[in-house]
C-alpha cells in the first residue's frame, strides 16, 4: 500500500525534499542530483532483477526440457518469478518442481535430479551472477552488497533480503554527495 500511495503522489515528495534542502540554489541542485542518482540506481537494480530472473527462467526451461519434464515452460516461468524471493524462492521452486517430477517419472532419482538442477541454476545465478551484476550496476563492491544482504535479511527476514540492495544503493548515493559521509562512499565503492 505504501508503494501504491507513493506512486500515486507523483513527484510531490521530490519537490518537498528539494524545498527542505534549504533556500540556496546549490543545496537544491545537490538534492535533485541525489534524487536523480537514487532513481538511476534503483532503475539499474530493477533491470538487473529482470535480467537475472529471465536468465533463471531460460536456464530452467532448457534444463527441464532436456530432462523431459512436462510443462517445462510453465515451471521455468514459476522459477523465474519465485527467484525474486532470495533463498526461499529457489527452495519453494525446487520442492514444487521436484513433486511434479516425481509424479511424472515415478522415481526418486529423477525427482532429485530435477531438484538438483533447479537449485544449481538458482544458486549460480543468485549468488554469482546477481551479486556481480549488482556490484557493476550500482558501482559497489560485491562484498558490501553481500554484507548488506546478510544484515538486512537478519534484521527484516525476507523483506530485508528484497530491500537490501536498494537501501545500500541509496546509502551509497547519499554518501557520495554528502562530504561528511565520504568514508562510507569509499567503503561501498568499487
Amino acid at each position: 500500500f505504501l508503494t501504491f500511495f507513493l506512486l500515486l503522489s507523483g513527484d510531490i515528495y521530490k519537490r518537498k525534499l528539494v524545498r527542505l534542502a534549504g533556500p540556496s540554489l546549490s543545496h537544491r541542485k545537490i538534492t535533485v542530483r541525489i534524487l536523480d542518482d537514487i532513481n538511476e540506481s534503483i532503475q539499474g537494480y530493477m533491470f538487473m532483477l529482470l535480467v537475472t530472473n529471465l536468465l533463471v527462467a531460460l536456464l530452467t526451461w532448457i534444463a527441464l526440457s532436456w530432462l523431459g519434464l512436462e510443462n517445462a515452460g510453465a515451471w521455468a516461468v514459476a522459477a523465474g518469478l519465485l527467484h525474486l524471493i532470495p533463498y526461499l524462492g529457489p527452495i519453494v521452486t525446487a520442492v514444487v518442481i521436484g513433486m511434479a517430477a516425481f509424479m511424472q517419472f515415478d522415481t526418486l532419482s529423477m525427482m532429485l535430479l530435477v531438484d538438483g538442477m533447479s537449485l544449481i541454476i538458482a544458486t549460480i545465478v543468485g549468488h554469482f551472477v546477481t551479486t556481480w551484476m549488482t556490484g557493476r550496476i550500482a558501482r559497489m563492491n560485491t562484498a558490501a552488497v553481500f554484507v548488506s544482504l546478510l544484515f538486512w535479511a537478519w534484521l527484516w527476514g525476507v523483506w530485508g533480503m528484497l530491500l537490501s540492495i536498494p537501501i545500500i544503493a541509496i546509502v551509497k548515493v547519499v554518501a557520495l554527495h554528502v562530504e561528511q559521509f565520504a568514508a562510507v562512499a569509499e567503503l561501498l565503492g568499487e
